[in-house]
């Protein structure tokens, strides 16, 4: 009975490493095919409610993103009149995942996942690269989900994976993977996934990424004293010459990508310096507010044609939503690992769930990384499967 308790949560749980793999295509008019994972993970908790596999709440685990959740639903019915809307049902997926992995008597069985996944992602982007295959776009009708195709005098185009967000979201999420695999895995594994994970996360052309996962693994490897898997780190970097790293981190007239980043940013806080007292504490609702270069404005003032986004950086994006107030009960989901974090120092700068989660922050700088739920349940997942590990401490 014990093991079936196990195999059922376990099975729970593989639908939410399912979301990042599952493109956003419509299978009716009222049903998408990433909707499936999540419909399905439910359907498996109210399962597991009812056979009393989850059966304890820890709600003092469960309360600082059980306010914020209630915050941003609160939020959302003074400002918008709305009473559910999708950013609130993806926190109660969270808080729900939260439940079930508090519950779960083995969290490292979820390790082969993550190397599953992490495998998975790895030859995706190199062998379609490789091929230059794509196909086609996702709802989103903007990146192709694959190969996409470019003007770049360096390469013929970058991978994109099947998640939402495009080239620069499939880098984040190779780099986090890779870094957590590779600080979770025996030493032949170690070093497939150094080498496959550079060139993966390289042949999407995303700078950001490639400078975290470089600067994090170096550092990693060189704590570890494994200095030969830096030498593996090293020759993989000199066969991405043969495709233009060069060229990749030190072009802008063919790129334009950090000058954009800059203006969204700066907008951003130029706006946040100059709003009211009630914007700066408590946003402006979700979904109101988007950033095309230097402008910030109501999404619907935009032009048709253009394509509002975020500032690119996750923080400034919680501010400009949920205000101040908001970001401060964000941070507070994250005060118990950080602290725990601190007081180990040493030893949790090596932990593979602290290597991902400090990646994706790092990332979540430069992006929209939080937002993109395609990715950031990876993020939610490490960070509770953390959390709920110190119950046996």
């Amino acid at each position: 009975m014990v093991k079936f308790k196990n195999e059922l949560i376990y099975f729970q749980i593989l639908f939410a490493f399912l979301i990042p793999i599952t493109p956003h295509l419509y299978i009716s008019d009222n049903l998408q095919l990433d909707d499936i994972p999540v419909l399905v993970f439910f359907l498996l908790f109210i399962c597991n409610i009812y056979l009393k596999n989850i059966k304890i709440v820890y709600f003092n685990k469960l309360l600082p993103i059980f306010i914020f959740t209630t915050y941003i639903f609160v939020q959302n019915i003074f400002i918008n009149q709305i009473y559910l809307f999708t950013e609130g049902f993806r926190y109660l997926f969270y808080i729900a995942l939260f439940v079930t992995l508090l519950n779960c008597e083995d969290l490292y069985k979820f390790d082969s996942l993550f190397k599953y996944l992490t495998i998975f992602v790895n030859i995706f982007s190199i062998l379609f690269f490789i091929l230059q295959i794509n196909f086609g776009t996702d709802l989103y009708d903007y990146w192709k989900i694959g190969f996409n195709e470019n003007q770049w005098v360096f390469t013929d185009g970058r991978m994109n994976g099947l998640q939402a967000g495009g080239p620069n979201a499939f880098g984040g999420l190779i780099v986090s993977l890779n870094l957590y695999c590779i600080a979770n895995s025996n030493s032949l594994y170690t070093k497939f996934f150094i080498a496959t994970g550079i060139l993966a996360c390289f042949f999407t052309y995303s700078r950001a990424a490639l400078i975290i996962m470089v600067f994090s693994l170096v550092v990693y490897l060189f704590i570890s004293k494994k200095l030969y898997e830096i030498v593996i780190v090293t020759i993989t970097l000199l066969v991405t010459l043969n495709f233009g790293l060069i060229e990749r981190i030190s072009s802008e007239e063919e790129t334009e990508g950090i000058q954009d980043r800059i203006e969204m940013q700066q907008a951003a806080i130029t706006d946040l310096s100059e709003r009211n007292i009630v914007n700066s504490l408590f946003g402006y609702g979700h979904g109101n507010f988007g950033i095309v270069r230097d402008e910030v404005r109501p999404i619907l003032e935009f032009e048709e044609g253009l394509r509002p986004t975020g500032p690119h950086n996750s923080f400034l994006f919680i501010i400009l939503d949920y205000g101040l107030i908001g970001l401060f009960l964000f941070f507070i989901i994250f005060l118990s690992p950080f602290l725990k974090f601190v007081k180990q120092f040493k030893n949790n700068l090596l932990k593979s769930e602290y290597l991902f989660l400090g990646s994706f922050v790092a990332l979540a700088i430069t992006g929209d990384f939080i937002q993109n739920h395609s990715v950031s349940v990876l993020f939610f997942l490490v960070l509770f499967k953390l959390q709920a590990s110190y119950l046996n401490e």
